[in-house]
């Protein structure tokens, strides 16, 4: 067996298309076939340490990638995992989550809270980054549910109500300074019913002009593949898209990044997280079925697991 030359196969008609192929194919640089994204819609939420397990995560090239500042620092084990996925997946999106202890209740001005929120929490990490690092970041995350307890469980229109004042104020902020806003950060179960989340509304339209995503939780309470009981837990996010279909179709392709996901009962690792709930083949044989799940929703950009690198949690 040889290859025949490029001579041989032009004398060949059958063989002109042939070796058009092979010289476009073998013209490709190697790194082409090395930097595809990976198929599967499961990625990690990483948080202080850039661990080995957080590498080989990174080495499969998930489609996204979510790494926690500090509101005084940006921890260099995020840096150096955010430019290792940009050099391996450069069509990857990196969400950044910056973590404070401000929360804020229904008696914060939510307008205020919005150019506080950019000023003392999200701009000083960000600003410590050089021109080159802070162009590996594409979504920029607001309070995580637990830094909105009166609001980041919305049961009630006024909570919505809030945080929709308050993401039209910080979602400007965010796109002047170069990124695209990762609006919500919401908790699983919630809210008790889509249209509750009505008055939010306004603040989805402008984070979707903006070019920016839905942020929210997804987590199994007991190993279930049951898709009518997930579907109030885990798959919980396809009751917003099934009432964005039907009430705001503009609505229905915004992007969603389920910015924490994984197993969780109470919030306690030792009692309720994937260890505490089940064996490690159970937890993978559940991952498999939720991104299996994922794939068959386009809009869902990945589920970050929550969560890696902290050895104490």
């Amino acid at each position: 067996f040889r290859f025949a030359t490029l001579k041989e196969m032009t004398s060949f008609p059958r063989l002109h298309l042939f070796s058009a192929a092979l010289i476009v194919w073998v013209s490709l640089p190697s790194h082409a076939f090395d930097q595809a994204i990976s198929n599967s819609k499961l990625s990690v939420h990483l948080i202080e340490t850039y661990s080995s397990g957080s590498s080989n995560v990174v080495a499969g090239k998930p489609r996204v990638l979510q790494v926690l500042a500090n509101y005084d620092r940006f921890p260099s084990g995020m840096l150096q995992a955010m430019r290792d996925y940009k050099a391996k997946a450069p069509d990857g999106k990196v969400v950044v989550r910056v973590w404070s202890p401000k929360t804020y209740t229904l008696a914060n001005d939510p307008t205020a809270s919005a150019a506080a929120f950019w000023s003392t929490i999200l701009e000083p990490p960000l600003g410590s980054l050089g021109p080159s690092d802070r162009a590996l970041i594409d979504y920029l995350e607001g309070p995580n549910e637990g830094q909105t307890p009166t609001v980041g469980y919305p049961s009630s229109p006024a909570g919505a109500q809030w945080l929709n004042q308050f993401w039209t104020n910080l979602t400007p902020l965010i796109t002047n300074a170069g990124y695209k806003p990762c609006v919500g950060s919401i908790a699983v179960g919630n809210p008790n019913n889509p249209s509750d989340f009505d008055p939010f509304i306004p603040a989805l339209r402008q984070a979707r002009t903006a070019g920016g995503a839905l942020s929210y939780h997804s987590y199994t309470c007991v190993y279930s593949t049951d898709i009518s009981l997930e579907y109030w837990y885990s798959l919980r996010y396809r009751q917003w898209y099934s009432y964005f279909a039907q009430v705001y179709p503009d609505l229905s392709g915004m992007p969603l990044i389920l910015t924490e996901g994984g197993v969780d009962y109470a919030g306690n690792p030792n009692t309720d997280g994937w260890q505490a709930r089940g064996t490690a083949a159970q937890y993978q044989r559940w991952l498999n079925w939720l991104d299996l799940q994922m794939r068959q929703d386009s809009y869902v950009l990945g589920c970050t697991l929550f969560q890696n690198g902290d050895p104490s949690g």
